[in-house]
C-alpha cells in the first residue's frame, strides 16, 4: 500500500519518539483503517521493533515473538533458546532497548491478551518497576475497539499509558488521493462504496471504471471485498446474526426502533441490545434532530460506515444472484448501477456536512433536523428536513443547507424551499444558507449568489477540493 495522509497521526507519534520520557501509548481503531501501515511508516524512521501478533496459543505467539526479537537484536541466545513467560519476553524487550532510543510496537495486542489473560498485569507491573525507565517507547495497537476502551483504557493499564490515539478513517475530502484520475463524481460514488477505509480505497485505482472495481471486487464471489462486511462483525460479534438482520433494516430505510423491529421480525428490546453494540463498535449511529436535546425521543439511525452501507443494501440480500460471475454482472448492470446515485446521495450529504464543518469557522457542530411543517391546508403538517445544520459554539444555528445529487442544475427552487424550512429549525438571526448540487447550478442562480454573501454554492468539486492533499 502507497502510504498517503495521515500528517497529523504521524506528527503525534513522532513527537512522542522525539521526546526523552518513556512513552506507552495505545493506537487502535476498526479494521482496516491503516494501523499497521501507520505504525510500520514510524518504525522505518527509528530503532523498532514491530511485532504483529496471529490467532494462535499462547505458546506459540511467545516463540514467533522471540523470533522477531532474536532477529532485529541479533542475538544468539534468544535464537537458541525461546522465551517461555511474558516476564522473560519484557525482561529481554529492556535488555534490547539499552540505553537507545527505542519504538516498541505490539500489534494486535488483544490477540496476545486473550491467550495470556495475565499479561496486562504483568505489563502494567514491569511499566512502573522498569518499562517507564527506559528510552523507550512501547505502542499497545490493535483493531478490536471494544477491548481498547474497556479493558485497556480503562481497564488494568489505565493508570500507566501516556497517550492514545484512535486512527480513523480518512476524511471523504482526501479519500480522492486514492484515485486523482476519477472525476469529483465518480470519487464520490467511490466514497459511498468505500467510505474513508485506505484498505478499501486502495483497491478502487482510477486505470480502470468504477464499475469494473465494482464487479470484481465488491460482486464477485472471488473479490476481495466480497465477505469483509462478515469478517469485520466476526471479528467483534460472535453471532452476529441478528446484527447483520438490522444493519440491513436500516440499509433499506427503516431507521427507527419499532420499524427495525418489524422489519426483521426482533423484539424492540433486542432491537435496542443489538443496536447499542453496533454503536460502541462505531458501525451504527443515532441520530436526533441537531437543535433538539440529547434526550429527545426523536431518534433514528443511520449505518454510519459506508461500505457497510453499500453491503447490506445491495450485497448481502442477493447471494442468490451472486452465485456466478455471469450472474453477477447481470445483477450490477440491471438492480445495481441503476439504483447507485440513489445510494450515492446518502454519502453525498455526509460529504457536504463534513465540508461545512471544516469551512466554517463558527460551525462547533453539524447535523440534519427533521420535523412538522404546515402544508397550508387547514392544520395538516407534513414532516420535512434540512440536509445541513450547523451550530455555532453557543449552540445557535449559523448554518443551514440542501443537497441534491441529481443530473438537472439547481435552480431558485431548491433555495426558495430552504428559506421556507429555515426558520422552523433556525429560530433565531437568520444563517447562512449553501447549496449542494452534483451537476451544479443555473447561471441565474449562480448570478444571484454572486451578490450575496449568505448564500453559498457547492459542487462536487468544491467540497472535494483538500488543503490536507
Amino acid at each position: 500500500m502507497v502510504f498517503l495522509n495521515r500528517v497529523d497521526e504521524l506528527a503525534y507519534l513522532r513527537r512522542r519518539v522525539a521526546g526523552d520520557s518513556a512513552e506507552l501509548l495505545v493506537v487502535y481503531g476498526r479494521r482496516r483503517v491503516g494501523k499497521t501501515e501507520l505504525l510500520t511508516h514510524l518504525a522505518a524512521e527509528t530503532r523498532s521493533l514491530v511485532f504483529e501478533a496471529t490467532e494462535t496459543v499462547n505458546h506459540e505467539q511467545l516463540l514467533d515473538f522471540t523470533t522477531e526479537l532474536a532477529r532485529v537484536s541479533d542475538d544468539p541466545l534468544l535464537a537458541a533458546q525461546p522465551l517461555t513467560s511474558w516476564d522473560a519476553a519484557l525482561a529481554a524487550v529492556a535488555r534490547f532497548v539499552g540505553d537507545q532510543r527505542t519504538v516498541v510496537v505490539l500489534d494486535e495486542f488483544q490477540l496476545l491478551a486473550q491467550q495470556a489473560p495475565e499479561l496486562e498485569s504483568v505489563l502494567s507491573r514491569w511499566w512502573r518497576t522498569t518499562g517507564r525507565t527506559l528510552p523507550l517507547v512501547l505502542v499497545l495497537a490493535g483493531s478490536e475497539v471494544s477491548f481498547f476502551e474497556d479493558d485497556v483504557l480503562a481497564g488494568r493499564l489505565y493508570g500507566r499509558r501516556t497517550g492514545q490515539l484512535r486512527v480513523e478513517p480518512f476524511l471523504a475530502r482526501d479519500t480522492g488521493l486514492f484515485h486523482p484520475g476519477y472525476s469529483a463524481e465518480d470519487a464520490i460514488r467511490t466514497y459511498s462504496v468505500c467510505g474513508g477505509v485506505p484498505y478499501y480505497l486502495e483497491r478502487f485505482t482510477d486505470d480502470r471504471p468504477l464499475a469494473a472495481h465494482l464487479l470484481d471486487e465488491v460482486f464477485d464471489r472471488g473479490g476481495l471485498l466480497h465477505d469483509e462486511a462478515e469478517l469485520l462483525l466476526r471479528q467483534s460479534i460472535r453471532d452476529p446474526a441478528g446484527h447483520v438482520a438490522v444493519l440491513r433494516a436500516i440499509a433499506h430505510g427503516h431507521n427507527r426502533n419499532s420499524t427495525i423491529a418489524a422489519r426483521t421480525g426482533l423484539e424492540p428490546a433486542q432491537v435496542t441490545k443489538v443496536l447499542r453494540v453496533l454503536e460502541r463498535l462505531g458501525l451504527v449511529q443515532q441520530e436526533r434532530p441537531v437543535t433538539t436535546s440529547q434526550r429527545a425521543k426523536k431518534t433514528s439511525y443511520r449505518i454510519a460506515d459506508q461500505f457497510l452501507r453499500f453491503h447490506y443494501r445491495f450485497v448481502e440480500p442477493a447471494r442468490s444472484q451472486l452465485r456466478t460471475r455471469a450472474l453477477a454482472e447481470a445483477y450490477l448492470e440491471q438492480t445495481v448501477l441503476p439504483r447507485f446515485d440513489e445510494h450515492t446521495s446518502l454519502a453525498w450529504e455526509d460529504v457536504c456536512r463534513e465540508h461545512v464543518l471544516l469551512s466554517f469557522p463558527d460551525v462547533a457542530r453539524i447535523g440534519r433536523w427533521w420535523g412538522p411543517v404546515p402544508t397550508g391546508q387547514d392544520r395538516r403538517t407534513e414532516e420535512r428536513e434540512l440536509d445541513i445544520v450547523g451550530l455555532d459554539p453557543q449552540h445557535q444555528v449559523s448554518v443551514v443547507g440542501m443537497c441534491k445529487w441529481t443530473r438537472s442544475a439547481v435552480d431558485f427552487d431548491e433555495l426558495n424551499l430552504l428559506d421556507r424550512l429555515t426558520p422552523y429549525a433556525a429560530k433565531t438571526a437568520r444563517p447562512h444558507r449553501v447549496l449542494c448540487s452534483r451537476s451544479g447550478f443555473t447561471e441565474r442562480l449562480r448570478s444571484a449568489a454572486a451578490a450575496d454573501d449568505t448564500l453559498t454554492l457547492l459542487t462536487p468539486e468544491d467540497v472535494l477540493s483538500s488543503p490536507a492533499a
